[in-house]
């Protein structure tokens, strides 16, 4: 199991058939002033060719498998509701906490998120720290002059698990461009989510389940949303913000 909370992986068991990466609290730093939080998760097969590598390398190597692995992905959402999003490879399914019980019940069966939103979502407040690229594509949108004849809104949460359910469910954009997010227990387990209901996850030039880990917490800009709307955002290509300034990352 690895763990953004972690420096590095645990070996749990030898017996154990799969990999779990996870980040157990996306958008802590919102938990004083009652914002949704979330927590992400992402499973692999065990590399059964590992076994005989000593067990921190071989911990490490099994949990930089590329995202297009993953034979798992889930993320939970607390909320109004407490959700479960989930995909198993085909398809995206949610399930809603019915507190009665205890019971996860399935609310939609096959997620699917539209092809062209009215909605992006990022944090405007860096504007001048773009790229042009960037600032282009959110001017145009905004103005209504896209391949979307109509003027979108931005609403941003800062907590990227409730971001990305309002994009799922809604359709547009999520985003943040910086170097910020981390590809193995962000940006894989929920791009496998987004393009399991028909979206697509990117770092604004790459498919992200396409991106082999090189390091635990590796950083990158994310991209997730519709297909149309992320097919237009790529289209502008200097979408990605190198540099940070006045910011800690």
């Amino acid at each position: 199991m690895a763990s953004e909370e972690n420096d590095a992986p645990i070996w749990i068991s030898d017996d154990g058939p799969y990999v779990v990466v996870t980040d157990p609290l996306d958008g802590s730093r919102n938990i004083d002033a009652s914002i949704p939080t979330g927590t992400i998760f992402g499973i692999y097969k065990r590399l059964e060719e590992l076994d005989d590598l000593p067990t921190e390398e071989k911990a490490m190597l099994n949990s930089l498998q590329s995202g297009s692995r993953l034979v798992a992905a889930g993320y939970v959402l607390y909320s109004s509701a407490t959700i479960l999003c989930t995909t198993f490879g085909s398809g995206t399914q949610t399930f809603t906490l019915d507190h009665s019980t205890g019971d996860f019940i399935l609310t939609n069966c096959s997620l699917e998120i539209p092809r062209r939103g009215q909605i992006y979502s990022v944090n405007d407040a860096r504007y001048f720290d773009w790229p042009e690229g960037l600032r282009r594509y959110i001017d145009t949108i905004r103005q209504g002059k896209g391949k979307y004849p109509k003027k979108y809104s931005a609403r941003y949460i800062c907590s990227l698990v409730a971001d990305l359910h309002r994009t799922l469910m809604y359709g547009g954009v999520a985003m943040n461009p910086r170097d910020h997010l981390r590809l193995v227990y962000e940006a894989n387990p929920l791009s496998f989510i987004v393009e399991q209901a028909g979206g697509r996850g990117s770092d604004g030039k790459n498919r992200i389940l396409s991106l082999q880990p090189v390091k635990l917490h590796q950083r990158l800009p994310l991209f997730l949303g519709s297909l149309e709307d992320m097919e237009e955002l790529e289209s502008y290509e200097d979408v990605q913000q190198r540099v940070n300034p006045g910011y800690e990352v």
